[in-house]
């Protein structure tokens, strides 16, 4: 017992030794852990690129729509659907001379049927107005913003500053008013008070609707927009200015520039109930087109548009006159649109709204086409549309709704020869009009 108690004592000792020697060697720390750090600075969502003083938020859109529209021949298409999927980027920084952002995002869509789109004809992935697509599937890929903002000034692709309601509170946006998504290099200054100015170089091309009878040639002189708009706790006003230049590709022809004029104004009516709204809004152009009718609706596509038996009525910036289209004259479009939107309670919300777009040719243009009675094309005629939709946020950020608008197009004149295939020749028609419903479920995060 004594010697293995001698033993166990060495024992214990021996290990007391190296466990203090294994103390004093040096060792190789784990790296700390670096954990993303959220960033409440500029709202919810956004957080800290590890590494970086940089914030950034990561978001998108999941959006599937059902429409039917009521039919004119056997061949029209009556129902259509669309399934929409959007990612987002957002990323800022304070710096010393104000805000550094960078902001890009995507929308990939696939559309059947119906559903109807203006605005993007000049990409090639548009329906006609008048549902003659006959079942025609389309794939859409969308660059829909990619822009830096440093201080005041924006660069790259995002919404026009011409723009101020562009269907806001619509489905299937159906209402006069401009809805462009384009290329700007643009200067904002801020004046206090809410009061800031905005002037803007934009992509020119894209707001294009045609010159009959003498193309349109390269792209040119940008179009230069500005605006005044002033931001208080009541709402929003703002007013803005568009040039557009008419380049005919005949050289005979001289250029002309076009313009458009827009006054709008936001009232909030939170005596009625939280995130009450009233919009209203004029806009005069003349060789300016696309700044009044590309509302998302066929309506504004760069061919013809019409509605039933009126058909095939065209909004062009000019028509081409005299000998070999050597002159230019210039089409006026003018448009009204209100829209109001209501919550009934914290998750059920209704919008109302209406426009109404005339579009005016010279007589020179009209004669150009010979002035034939019941002749469609460079004639005088309206449009106007009533709609409303109800939509129910069961949870945040989930949206499920249903719209109905009725839209109406009237040909000046003795009317127009109808262009629905199988109708009775030698009738003409002075209006026509057509019932859309839409169903819309949206994902946001």
């Amino acid at each position: 017992m004594k010697l293995s108690t001698v033993l166990f004592s060495s024992a214990a000792l021996l290990a007391t030794g190296v466990v203090a020697q294994a103390a004093d060697l040096p060792s190789k720390k784990a790296a700390p852990v670096e954990y993303v750090r959220v960033c409440s600075t500029y709202g919810a969502g956004f957080f800290y690129i590890p590494g970086t003083d940089t914030c950034i938020r990561i978001g998108g859109r999941a959006r599937y729509e059902f429409q039917y529209s009521e039919p004119f021949a056997r061949g029209d298409n009556t129902t259509g659907s669309r399934a929409t999927g959007r990612i987002y980027l957002d990323a800022r920084t304070a710096t010393e001379y104000g805000l550094l952002r960078a902001y890009v995002r995507y929308d990939v869509a696939r559309r059947i049927g119906t559903i109807q789109s203006g605005t993007a004809a000049r990409i090639g992935t548009a329906f006609n107005g008048t549902g003659t697509d006959f079942g025609i599937a389309q794939t859409q890929v969308d660059l829909n913003r990619a822009f830096v903002q440093f201080g005041g000034l924006t660069a790259g692709r995002t919404q026009s500053f011409f723009d101020f309601y562009a269907g806001d509170l619509e489905y299937v946006g159906t209402t006069a008013g401009s809805s462009v998504t384009t290329n700007v290099l643009a200067y904002t200054a801020s004046f206090g008070g809410g009061f800031s100015a905005t002037l803007s170089m934009e992509d020119p091309v894209e707001r294009r609707n045609v010159i009959t009878g003498n193309p349109y040639a390269g792209s040119g002189t940008p179009d230069v927009v500005a605006n005044l708009r002033l931001d208080q706790a009541w709402g929003t006003a703002q007013l803005s200015a568009a040039l557009h230049e008419v380049r005919p590709s005949i050289p005979t022809a001289s250029i002309e520039y076009g313009y458009a004029v827009n006054a709008g104004v936001k009232v909030n009516l939170p005596m009625l109930a939280a995130g009450d709204a009233l919009y209203l809004q004029g806009t005069y152009t003349k060789g300016a087109a696309t700044y009044v009718i590309s509302n998302p609706f066929g309506y504004g596509k760069a061919g013809t548009f019409g509605i039933g038996n009126v058909g095939r009525l065209y909004t062009p910036d000019a028509v081409a006159t005299g000998v070999g289209g050597s002159n230019l004259d210039l089409t006026t479009v003018w448009g009204l649109t209100a829209a109001v939107q209501h919550y009934w309670t914290p998750t059920i919300r209704q919008a109302l709204f209406g426009s109404y777009v005339k579009t005016d040719y010279s007589n020179a243009a009209y004669l150009s086409q010979g002035g034939n009675v019941g002749a469609n094309g460079y004639r005088d005629w309206s449009y106007w549309t009533v709609g409303t939709n109800v939509t129910w946020s069961p949870v945040k950020d989930l949206d499920i709704g249903v719209e109905v608008n009725y839209l109406k197009a009237n040909a000046s004149g003795a009317g127009v020869t109808s262009t629905v295939t199988g109708a009775v020749p030698g009738i003409l028609y002075k209006s026509d009009s057509q019932i859309t419903t839409r169903l819309k479920i949206v994902r946001d995060f």
